[in-house]
C-alpha cells in the first residue's frame, strides 16, 4: 500500500503525523519477545505435559492484539485518553479491590482472575491508567487553584498502594509510587516535600521487610547471596558470553523458574549474548529519551506529566527487571516490557505504546482538539 504525503484518508493523516522511530521501536520489541518466549517457555511447556509451543501460540496471540491496541490509542485525541483513563483507573481500582475476595490465588500471591482459561492481572493496566489520571488531577491543580488536585493525587495513590501490597505485590508498588513520585516532581512541589517522600521510602521498606515474609526472604537471600534463581541467572549471562550460545542452545534457561517472564532477560543473555542485550537497552534507551525530547519545548502541563510519566514508569520497570536479573537488587518478580510472557503485561505495554504515540504526534490540522503537540520537527 502506497502512502503519499497528499493522501488525506485517517489511515494517512495518521502514518504521516506519528512518530515512526517510537513506533518502530515498540514493534521491535515485540518481536524480540516472540523470540525470547520461544526460546525460554518450550521446557517449561514439557514439563507441564502441554504442548511445547503453548506458551509461544499465547504470546503470539497477545502479541497480535497488542498492534490494533497500539494503533487504537495512538489515534485518540488528548481529551478523548484523558476520558479511557479516568474511566479506566476507576474499573481497574474496583479489580483490584474485588480480586482480594475472588482472585485466584498463585505462588502466594492474588493478583489474578480468570476469564474462561486465561488469567487477567488489574495491576498491569492500573499503571498506564493511574499516570495520566495523576497527570490530569495535577495539572487541574496548578491550572485551577481552587481545585484540591494534589489531595486527590495522595488519596488514589494510597488507596491503589494499600491494594496492591495487599496481594501482596511490593514490587508494582514501588513501580506506582516511583512514577507518581517522580510526576509530582515534575510539577514543582516543594524541596522539602521531596525530601520528606525520598525519606518515606526507606521506612516503607523496613516495615514492608518486617511484616511480609516474602519481602524477608528475598531480602536475607540477597544479603547472603544463597537466591538460586539470580545464580542461575548469572550463570546465564556468563554462558552467553559476547554473541551468545545461538537460537535454542541455552541450558542454564532450562533449570531458571519463570525464564520466560521473569528472568527473559537472562535467557536473552545467554542465547543471544551480549551484543542483543546492549541492542535491547539501547531501544529501551530511544524510547524513553526520545518520549522525554517531546516535553522539552511544551508548556502543556498535562503534556508533560503524561508523556514524562509513561516513560519514567516503562524504563523504571525495565531498570528492576534487568537489575534484578543481574543481581544488583533482590528479585521483584516484574516483567520486562514487550519482552516478557504474560497477556496483562503485553496488554498494559501495548496501552503505554498507543499513549505515549498518541499524546506525542504532529499536530494534524484536521483534528483541531489536538493543541497540545510538539510543533512539526
Amino acid at each position: 500500500m502506497n502512502i503519499t504525503r497528499s493522501d488525506r484518508s485517517y489511515i494517512a493523516l495518521w502514518w504521516w503525523t506519528i512518530d515512526r522511530y517510537l513506533l518502530t521501536s515498540f514493534l521491535l520489541l515485540l518481536m524480540f519477545g516472540v523470540f525470547l518466549v520461544m526460546a525460554s517457555s518450550q521446557h517449561l511447556a514439557e514439563s507441564l505435559n502441554i504442548s511445547s509451543h503453548y506458551f509461544t501460540i499465547r504470546h503470539l496471540l497477545f502479541g497480535a492484539l497488542s498492534i490494533p491496541i497500539i494503533i487504537f490509542f495512538s489515534i485518540l485525541n488528548e481529551r478523548q485518553t484523558k476520558m479511557i483513563c479516568i474511566f479506566g483507573i476507576l474499573i481497574t481500582t474496583f479489580l483490584l479491590f474485588f480480586i482480594l475476595f475472588e482472585g485466584e490465588k498463585i505462588k502466594g500471591a492474588q493478583r489474578w482472575f480468570y476469564i474462561g482459561n486465561t488469567s487477567f492481572q488489574p495491576s498491569e493496566i492500573s499503571k498506564p491508567m493511574f499516570v495520566v489520571f495523576n497527570a490530569w488531577l495535577l495539572s487541574l491543580w496548578v491550572e485551577k487553584t481552587k481545585f484540591p488536585g494534589w489531595m486527590w493525587s495522595i488519596v488514589s495513590i494510597i488507596l491503589i498502594s494499600t491494594l496492591l501490597l495487599l496481594q501482596p505485590d511490593l514490587g508494582m508498588t514501588i513501580v506506582m509510587m516511583f512514577t507518581w513520585g517522580f510526576q509530582l516532581f515534575i510539577t514543582g512541589i516543594p524541596i522539602i516535600i521531596v525530601f520528606c517522600l525520598i525519606l518515606a521510602f526507606p521506612i516503607f521498606m523496613i516495615l514492608s521487610y518486617q511484616h511480609f515474609d516474602h519481602v524477608k526472604i528475598r531480602i536475607d537471600n540477597f544479603i547472603e547471596g544463597k537466591t538460586y534463581q539470580v545464580s542461575k541467572s548469572l550463570q546465564s549471562f556468563e554462558s552467553g558470553g559476547f554473541w551468545g550460545k545461538g537460537p535454542g542452545e541455552g541450558f542454564y534457561k532450562k533449570s531458571l523458574p519463570d525464564a520466560h517472564s521473569d528472568f527473559v532477560f537472562a535467557v536473552a543473555a545467554e542465547e543471544y549474548g551480549a551484543l542483543i542485550c546492549g541492542v535491547i537497552i539501547i531501544i529501551y534507551g530511544l524510547i524513553i529519551i526520545r518520549s522525554f525530547f517531546y516535553t522539552i519545548n511544551n508548556n502543556n502541563l498535562f503534556f508533560i506529566l503524561a508523556v514524562s510519566g509513561l516513560a519514567f514508569q516503562f524504563g523504571f520497570q525495565s531498570l528492576i527487571h534487568m537489575a534484578s536479573n543481574t543481581d544488583l537488587i533482590p528479585t521483584k518478580g516484574m516483567t520486562l516490557p514487550f519482552l516478557s510472557y504474560g497477556g496483562s503485561s503485553l496488554l498494559a505495554s501495548a496501552i503505554t505504546a498507543g499513549i505515549i504515540l498518541s499524546l506525542t504526534r504532529k499536530i494534524n490540522p484536521l483534528e483541531p482538539s489536538k493543541t497540545n503537540f510538539m510543533k512539526n520537527k
